[in-house]
């Protein structure tokens, strides 16, 4: 899982929570992160908020999986 700088980071962000880019998923290792992750949210995500981290991240691992 590489680095990302805050531009790279703002740009792929699935929320924004209080004004802060939170979950970026630009590779697998970020959705598997995210994913592992998503309950320790500070401020804690709303329902939808993890909702759309799931499913972003769902279909980033499946569209990006090596054959």
């Amino acid at each position: 899982m590489g680095v990302l700088k805050a531009a790279a980071r703002k740009r792929h962000a699935t929320v924004i929570v209080n004004g802060k880019p939170k979950f970026p998923i630009n590779d697998v290792g970020h959705a598997k992160a995210a994913l592992a992750r998503i309950g320790q949210a500070r401020p804690p995500l709303t329902a939808a908020q993890k909702a759309r981290v799931r499913a972003r991240a769902a279909k980033f691992i499946n569209v990006k999986k090596a054959p």
